[in-house]
């Protein structure tokens, strides 16, 4: 067991949205974290081409145990759980939001609170049904490939290293690239990079946006329930909105 963490003044207990039942190795679900410190964000704030690597090591550093799996290889919505969280307890959880009020349509700064956003219900039998797709034009089942903090620095490095080596490419590089990390088998079969290709390339556009929104669902059956209500000081009415990180998540105003 890894040794336990004494250099911290405050920590808090949670509890990962997926339970670490979604991994390849037994994982703890609890985890307690203690708030950043100054190294902590100047980390945050370092050069880096690699921005969830950078994140998901403060947090890792943050955790009083270290997890049985990298924070940088969990599902994203363990990890934004987890980032919320460090938020929380390293700033608080108010949060300054710029939205327009649906009902009197001004622009104002609404206060909303990150501890209202609770985790979805997690039911790992559904997840194992998001995961395998039948897609209903070529009829081919496919096996997707969960999403993580690794896989999204790794994206945006394959379409960097794609559009040096293809700078003729007529065609989004990004959607392409995606694909090809959102597919672990076809019909149980691990295919080489190249068939790997070959397959999307033959894809039909609805078996292609097929595949994109299932991951998508994928993703969004683990972490938080992101809807919000906050209130207009303008008009005094409730606003039922959705949380979006900002340039404030991290860098709050704490004077």
């Amino acid at each position: 067991m890894e040794e336990r963490q004494t250099n911290y003044t405050i920590a808090e207990g949670y509890e990962l949205p997926s339970k670490g039942l979604i991994y390849d190795k037994p994982v703890n679900s609890h985890v307690e974290l203690r708030s950043m410190t100054a190294r902590d964000e100047m980390k945050r704030l370092g050069p880096s081409t690699a921005q969830f690597k950078v994140l998901s090591d403060i947090i890792e550093g943050c955790m009083i145990e270290k997890p049985a799996i990298h924070v940088y290889d969990m599902a994203l919505g363990d990890y934004e759980y987890l980032l919320h969280r460090l938020r929380v307890i390293s700033y608080g959880d108010s949060y300054k939001m710029t939205i327009q009020c649906p009902n009197c349509g001004k622009i104002i700064d609404a206060e909303a609170h990150l501890n209202d956003l609770v985790p979805k219900d997690f039911n790992i039998d559904t997840f194992k049904k998001l995961k395998v797709i039948t897609l209903p034009d070529c009829k081919k089942v496919i096996t997707l490939k969960l999403q993580t903090p690794r896989v999204l620095d790794e994206i945006e490095s394959s379409v960097k290293e794609f559009r040096k080596r293809n700078r003729d490419a007529d065609f989004d590089v990004r959607t392409f690239i995606q694909l090809l990390t959102s597919i672990e088998s076809v019909e149980d079969m691990d295919l080489k990079p190249y068939e790997l290709e070959n397959f999307v390339n033959k894809l039909s556009a609805k078996d292609m946006y097929y595949i994109l929104q299932s991951v998508d669902k994928l993703n969004n059956s683990i972490g938080l329930d992101t809807r919000l209500t906050v209130f207009c000081d303008e008009c005094g009415e409730e606003i039922d909105t959705f949380f979006r990180i900002g340039p404030k998540f991290l860098r709050p105003d704490v004077i």
